[in-house]
């Protein structure tokens, strides 16, 4: 009798991923869009330029203290400079954060709350813009609640960066290594992030634990060809 316990899902996730020499998956001839714009969205709300220059020390934002929310608002600016910071480019035209191939998994969702001069509500940012398409009017906060798996206290946050993935951008087989990207990708995306906040002095805390499917209803995706992958909180 076999005393070997079942492997994990993990486990079999990452063996199934592995690249093999002479065993490599097929690239795919059609991928989807690098990019997700929105015909029809309730407005644009157009965000102001980030700073390029000053702040905080890299080596200051990394040892800074995340801090907890203690509630209150954030500015505009300070919205515009974590989503530069999550998903924008540099002068160069390169994305900000590092990703895991040519192409960006990424897609970043606000649940606005207490962020001046935004109306509360679900919004979707487009990099190459640097513009917010407004989804949804009214505070997300109590939805997300419902969804949420982990103790937040979201009455203290003013904002949340939700992060999904986009597996079908990759020229890999289906249900392979893009999975893994997409983790990748999302990790630095939210990391670029949390950097941003500490610099401006915001309290930044990453939320991973939610139901899934309830979570990309409040954010108005799929859940199949689009993943909600992780979220940041962001309060003052």
């Amino acid at each position: 009798m076999s005393s070997r316990r079942p492997r994990t899902i993990g486990a079999e996730f990452q063996t199934q991923t592995k690249y093999r020499r002479g065993q490599l998956p097929a690239a795919r001839t059609r991928v989807s869009p690098a990019f997700k714009v929105y015909a029809n969205p309730k407005e644009i709300a157009r965000l102001p330029q980030p700073h390029l220059k000053g702040g905080t020390g890299v080596w200051s934002a990394l040892s800074g203290d995340r801090g907890e929310a203690e509630g209150g608002r954030i500015k505009e600016a300070q919205l515009s400079q974590l989503l530069w910071a999550a998903a924008g480019f540099t002068a160069g035209g390169e994305r900000v954060p590092l990703s895991a191939q040519g192409v960006s998994s990424v897609e970043v969702y606000v649940l606005a709350s207490q962020v001046r001069n935004l109306l509360a509500g679900v919004y979707h940012y487009d990099p190459r813009e640097h513009s917010l398409a407004h989804l949804s009017v009214g505070d997300p906060m109590p939805g997300l609640a419902e969804a949420l798996l982990t103790d937040v206290d979201l009455s203290a946050q003013a904002a949340l960066l939700c992060f999904t993935g986009v597996p079908g951008r990759h020229r890999a087989a289906d249900g392979g290594r893009p999975y893994r990207y997409l983790y990748l990708d999302a990790g630095a995306a939210a990391q670029a992030a949390a950097l941003a906040a500490v610099a401006m002095g915001l309290a930044a805390r990453m939320v991973t634990d939610f139901y899934d499917d309830e979570l990309a209803e409040l954010l108005k995706v799929d859940g199949r060809d689009e993943h909600p992958l992780c979220a940041l909180a962001i309060g003052p």
